[in-house]
C-alpha cells in the first residue's frame, strides 16, 4: 500500500500564528483567567487541549468582567473590540492576517459609501466578524443564483470569505459585474487555502482512496472534502485516527491524505502512523491466524492428542536436552521431542542461543505445529511470551490498572514506553494535558498511565498518562472549588481581611485569602495618583484590605486597600483653609496651568494666571513635574472637591508708576477719559488678585457734570427774602 500526503496539508500560517499567541498568552499572564471568544480554530481536539491548559471558551463578552480575552483567528466585528476595550479587558488579537486585510477592505469601502458584498457562508464566524465592520449592512452571497435577486447599485465592493472555493468566487463575481455602475472586486481568498485545495485536487486525482482530516464543523475542511470528492469518488472525512476503517482501507493500494487549515500536525501524524500500523498489524494478524488455524478435524488424532494434552495453540513445558546455534531441543513428555528454532525463541538476531539456554532449563512455549517435517513438535517461545503480554494488557485494560514505566524512545507521533513486561505506545497527545513539542527531551523520563484502548485482534494497546493527570486535576479542582465555596461563604462585604499578594498585573493584584483569591483593582490600591501595581506591592507581601463586593455567580471577591485609609480630601479640609500658605509638589504640567500635590491623594490647580505677575508664555518653561513650590490656597470648592492655588499670591506685587492728572477740559471733564463702571472694573481686577491703578475709580457726578451749572444763579436765603 502506498500512502501519499498532499502538499500544504494541515495548519495554515494564520492558525499556526494564533496557536502560538495562545500559548504565549498562557505564559505571559499566569494566574489570570484567559478567555477565548469562540473556537480559536475549528478543531475540537485542539480546543480540548487548550481548555485543559486553562483557556476558557466563551461565546460572548457578557459574562467576562476582567482578565485576558483572545480574539479568534476568524476575527470579530468592530463592536466586539469596542466592548472589550470598554470593559478594560486585556485584548490579544489572534485574527488571521488575511482575514484582517479583508476586514480593512470592508471598513474602508463602507466608509466611502460602497455597498459591501461578501461571498461566503453567512453563518461562518469570519463572515459574521466582517459584517461587523460595515455595521451589518453587507450582503452575503453563497451561490450565483442569489445574484439575480439583487437590485442595481451605484457602486459595490466585493470581498471573499478567505476559505471559499476559488471557482465559486469567480462565478459569483462575474455575475455581480452587471449589478452596479462601479464594481470593485477584491479576491481575499487566502493564498494558502487556494494552494491547499489545488494540492488536494491533484492528490485525489492520482489515488484510489482519499482521506480528508479535520473538524466536522470546519468550513475550510468541508471545502477540501468537496474538492476531493470531485476528483476521487472514494473520499472520506475523519476528525481523528480512531475513526479510520481498516477494512475499508485495505481494499486500496494507493491512498491520499489531506487536512484542513485548522488541523494540527499531530493529528495528521497520528492518522498516518495509524494507517501504517493498521496495515502492518493486519498482515501480522493474518500470518498468526494462518499459523494457529485449526487443522482439519480428525477425531482419532484429536483423541490421541488430548490424552497427552498436546495440541496446536496450547502452551507446553519442556526440559532442554540439547541446544546449538540454530535450535533448542526439548523433552515435553510426548511421543516425540519438541524443537524451538532461534527465530521462534528471540527477536534479537545478534543473540546466541547457547548463551541464552542450557541443557536442563525448563521452557514454556506455544505449540505451533505437531510435526515440523522431522516428526518433532514445533514450538514458539516468542508467541508464548506475546500471549502472556496480551493477557496482562487485557487484564490491565479490564481493571484499569495504573502501569508504570520509562520512556524508551520516540516513534512517529508518540513515545515507546517500557512497562517491564513489554513496550507500549503512548501517543504524544496522551503524554500530558499540555502540548509538548520536543518529544526527544522526554526519553528516560518515568511515567505512569492507563491503557485507554486495547484491541486483542490487532494486538494493539494505547497507554495514556493524560487520563491520570486529568483525573488528578479534576480532583484538585473539585477540592479547590469546595474550599473556595466554603471560604467565599465565610467572607462578607465590609470584612477586613489579610492575605499575601499572589499575582501582580498591570491592572491590579490578586491576593490569596486562604483558599480563594481576592482582586484589588489598581484604583483601589491607594488614594494617590495611580501608579503601576508593581511599584506599590511585592509578590508574597502581606496586605490588609476591605471586602467591597462579592460576585455570587462567579464566586469572586473584590477588595480595596485604600478603603482602610483616611480619605485624603477629609484630611485636607480638616487641616487646611483658604489663604493658607503651603509647599506643594508639581505633578503635571499643561497648557493652562499645573497640578500640584498638597498632601498624598489631594491636588490643586495653579492656573497659568496665578504663576507670576509677569506674563507666562509657557507653563512648561516655568514649572516641571517634581518641582516643590510655595503657594497660597485661594479657593476650596467642597462640593466639587477642587482647590485653586496661587504662586503669585505669595509674592509681593511689583510697583507701577502712577499717571498724573491732566487739567480739566472745558466742560468740566479731565484730560483722562471717564471710566464708566470703574468700580466694577477694579473689583474684577481685585478678584484676579491683580492690583490696578485707575484714576477715575471714584469719580463723582459733580466731577462729571459741574460745568453744566456754571453761570447759573440759584440764589440764597437773602435773595429769597428780597424777592418776597
Amino acid at each position: 500500500m502506498k500512502i501519499i500526503i498532499a502538499e500544504k496539508a494541515g495548519y495554515c500560517f494564520g492558525i499556526q500564528n494564533a496557536m502560538a499567541m495562545v500559548e504565549n498568552t498562557l505564559k505571559t499572564y499566569p494566574g489570570q483567567q484567559i478567555y477565548c471568544l469562540g473556537d480559536i480554530s475549528h478543531n475540537r481536539q485542539e480546543m480540548g487541549r487548550l481548555i485543559t491548559l486553562g483557556v476558557k471558551k466563551v461565546d460572548t463578552l457578557d459574562a467576562v468582567e476582567d482578565g485576558v480575552v483572545i480574539i479568534r483567528s476568524h476575527g470579530v466585528g468592530r463592536n466586539v473590540i469596542t466592548a472589550a476595550e470598554e470593559k478594560a479587558l486585556t485584548i490579544v488579537n489572534a485574527t488571521c492576517p488575511f482575514v484582517r486585510a479583508m476586514q480593512n477592505k470592508v471598513r474602508d469601502y463602507y466608509e466611502k459609501g460602497y455597498q459591501i458584498v461578501i461571498v461566503g457562508n453567512a453563518e461562518h464566524p469570519e463572515v459574521v466578524g466582517a459584517m461587523g465592520w460595515c455595521d451589518d449592512s453587507g450582503i452575503v452571497l453563497s451561490s450565483g443564483d442569489e445574484v439575480d435577486a439583487l437590485p442595481h447599485f451605484e457602486k459595490i465592493c466585493v470581498v471573499a470569505q478567505t476559505t471559499i472555493i476559488e471557482s465559486k468566487f469567480q462565478r459569483i463575481t462575474e455575475a455581480l459585474k452587471n449589478k452596479a455602475d462601479e464594481c470593485v472586486i477584491f479576491n481575499t481568498i487566502c493564498s494558502a487555502t487556494a494552494e491547499r485545495q489545488a494540492a488536494a485536487a491533484k492528490t485525489a486525482e492520482g489515488v484510489e482512496y482519499m482521506i480528508v482530516v479535520g473538524g466536522y464543523h470546519s468550513s475550510n475542511t468541508q471545502k477540501l472534502l468537496e474538492v476531493c470528492k470531485a476528483h476521487c469518488k472514494n473520499t472520506c472525512h475523519i476528525e481523528t485516527a480512531g475513526e479510520l476503517d481498516p477494512d475499508e482501507i485495505k481494499k486500496y493500494q494507493t491512498i491520499g491524505i489531506t487536512a484542513g487549515a485548522s488541523t494540527p500536525d499531530w493529528i495528521v501524524k497520528e492518522v498516518t502512523e495509524s494507517m501504517e500500523e493498521n496495515v502492518l498489524e493486519q498482515e501480522q494478524t493474518q500470518a498468526v491466524l494462518n499459523d494457529v488455524a485449526d487443522e482439519e478435524f480428525d477425531f482419532a488424532k484429536e483423541l490421541e492428542d488430548s490424552m497427552k494434552s498436546i495440541r496446536k495453540g496450547a502452551p507446553v513445558e519442556g526440559e532442554v536436552i540439547a541446544v546449538d546455534a540454530d535450535e533448542v531441543i526439548l523433552n515435553i513428555g510426548y511421543k516425540s521431542d519438541a524443537v524451538i528454532k532461534k527465530s521462534d525463541y528471540t527477536w534479537k538476531h545478534d543473540e546466541e542461543l547457547t548463551d541464552l539456554v542450557k541443557p536442563g532449563d525448563l521452557i514454556t512455549a506455544i505449540v505451533t505445529d505437531l510435526n515440523d517435517g522431522s516428526s518433532r513438535v514445533k514450538l514458539s517461545k516468542i508467541k508464548y511470551e506475546n500471549q502472556k503480554v496480551q493477557n496482562k494488557l487485557a487484564e490491565a485494560f479490564e481493571n484499569q490498572d495504573v502501569l508504570e514505566g520509562k520512556i524508551k524512545s520516540v516513534s512517529g507521533s508518540g513515545l515507546i514506553v517500557d512497562i517491564g513486561f513489554t513496550d507500549i505506545f503512548m501517543p504524544a497527545s496522551q503524554y500530558h494535558v499540555r502540548y509538548v513539542k520536543d518529544l526527544e527531551s522526554l526519553i528516560g523520563e518515568e511515567v505512569k498511565g492507563k491503557i485507554i484502548d486495547y484491541n486483542a485482534k490487532r494486538r494493539r494497546a494505547i497507554l495514556s498518562q493524560k487520563v491520570i493527570l486529568e483525573k488528578e486535576i479534576k480532583e484538585k479542582q473539585a477540592k479547590q472549588r469546595e474550599v473556595k465555596e466554603k471560604r467565599f461563604g465565610e467572607l462578607n462585604v465590609d470584612d477586613v481581611v489579610k492575605g499575601n499578594v499572589k499575582t501582580i498585573t498591570n491592572f491590579g493584584i490578586f491576593v490569596d485569602l486562604d483558599g480563594i483569591d481576592g482582586f484589588v483593582h489598581r484604583s483601589d490600591l491607594t488614594w494617590e495618583r495611580a501608579n503601576e501595581p508593581k511599584d506599590l506591592v511585592q509578590k508574597g507581601q502581606e496586605i490588609e484590605a476591605k471586602v467591597i463586593s462579592k460576585n455570587e455567580e462567579d464566586k469572586k471577591i473584590k477588595l480595596s486597600v485604600k478603603a482602610l485609609m483616611p480619605r485624603p480630601w477629609d484630611v485636607f479640609v480638616q487641616e487646611y483653609n483658604e489663604k493658607d500658605d503651603v509647599e506643594v509638589k508639581i505633578t503635571n504640567v499643561l497648557d493652562f496651568g499645573a497640578f500640584a500635590e498638597i498632601i498624598p491623594g489631594v491636588e490643586g490647580l495653579i492656573h497659568v494666571s496665578e504663576i507670576s505677575y509677569d506674563r507666562v508664555e509657557s507653563v512648561a518653561a516655568v514649572l516641571k513635574p517634581g518641582d516643590v513650590v510655595k503657594v497660597k490656597i485661594i479657593g476650596i470648592n467642597t462640593e466639587k472637591e477642587k482647590i485653586s492655588l496661587s504662586i503669585k499670591a505669595t509674592l509681593e506685587a511689583p510697583e507701577r508708576p502712577q499717571r498724573s492728572r491732566s487739567k480739566k477740559r472745558e466742560g468740566g471733564f479731565t484730560g483722562d477719559r471717564p471710566n464708566r463702571g470703574g468700580g466694577q472694573k477694579k473689583r474684577a481686577a481685585q478678584n484676579r488678585n491683580t492690583t490696578v491703578y485707575e484714576e477715575s475709580a471714584n469719580v463723582t457726578l459733580g466731577d462729571a457734570f459741574g460745568n453744566l451749572f456754571e453761570g447759573l444763579s440759584f440764589g440764597d436765603d437773602t435773595d429769597d427774602g428780597d424777592k418776597e
